[in-house]
């Protein structure tokens, strides 16, 4: 019997979201996605933050963004890339599609920083109907000079009242609860539209993910957690993966 068990990166767009759990959590975001415009999904590193936000994107029209990959967490800069990112599948006549054209990104980012909050309002106008942008990783850690601005940006998302954009940012717990300390209110609605996915495995949550991508796999995957109680599901997959006889690459 052949596996497809991922290899890294183990998130992946198009790989398997597996655990009733972890579906749980991708219908219960995509709720909130659909109504509200912000909510959070909070997990430990590895626990599978990033593979429930790839299949938000799969359900909804969606743009994903990875925040790791920005130079600053500013909302000019978000807005500057869901501008591009827009304008890129859209003809309308528009002063978004009309900066892209002319002069790209940068062009873009130049309006963004000048009037961020009208940039983003008019990039989502270019989405057919309701968007919802994941932000992964938007929140660094509360010793990051940019930990304020970039709280201070999902704070404007949210007073901005924007009605054809669910917003979905991830956060480690502790980045979270740190946000909540130090800005409560934003921490207040927060605590009302987010989604918390496990912190541990059980051993249902173990021969469920194990069973999806490799069910002779099953048994070693308990073993594992056994031998680990607080293994996650990034190093369970990584370490079926290396003992693991047949492998077929997710695609």
């Amino acid at each position: 019997m052949s596996c497809a068990i991922p290899s890294w990166p183990v998130a992946r767009p198009r790989a398997k979201l597996a655990g009733r759990r972890w579906a749980q959590a991708l219908d219960d975001l995509a709720e909130l996605a659909s109504r509200y415009p912000l909510s959070a999904l909070i997990g430990r590193a590895g626990m599978g933050k990033t593979q429930v936000l790839y299949a938000l994107c799969e359900r909804m029209d969606c743009i994903y963004i990875d925040a790791t990959e920005f130079p600053e967490r500013s909302l000019a800069y978000m807005a500057a890339v869901i501008a591009w990112r827009l304008a890129a599948r859209s003809s309308a006549r528009s002063k978004i599609v009309d900066v892209y054209r002319r002069y790209g990104f940068q062009g873009l980012l130049s309006l963004a920083q000048g009037d961020p909050s009208w940039t983003l309002s008019a990039a989502l106008d270019l989405a057919s109907g309701r968007l919802v942008v994941a932000l992964d990783e938007w929140m660094p850690s509360p010793e990051d000079p940019q930990f304020f601005q970039a709280a201070s940006a999902l704070h404007r998302i949210r007073n901005m009242g924007l009605d054809r954009a669910g917003f979905v940012a991830s956060f480690l717990p502790e980045v979270y609860e740190k946000l909540a300390s130090k800005i409560p209110p934003l921490g207040n609605i927060l605590t009302s539209v987010s989604i918390q996915l496990p912190d541990v495995l059980t051993e249902e949550d173990v021969e469920e993910i194990a069973s999806a991508y490799c069910p002779e796999r099953a048994k070693a995957a308990l073993s594992l957690l056994r031998a680990r109680p607080d293994i996650t599901v990034r190093e369970l997959l990584m370490a079926i993966s290396a003992t693991k006889e047949v492998e077929v690459p997710v695609e």
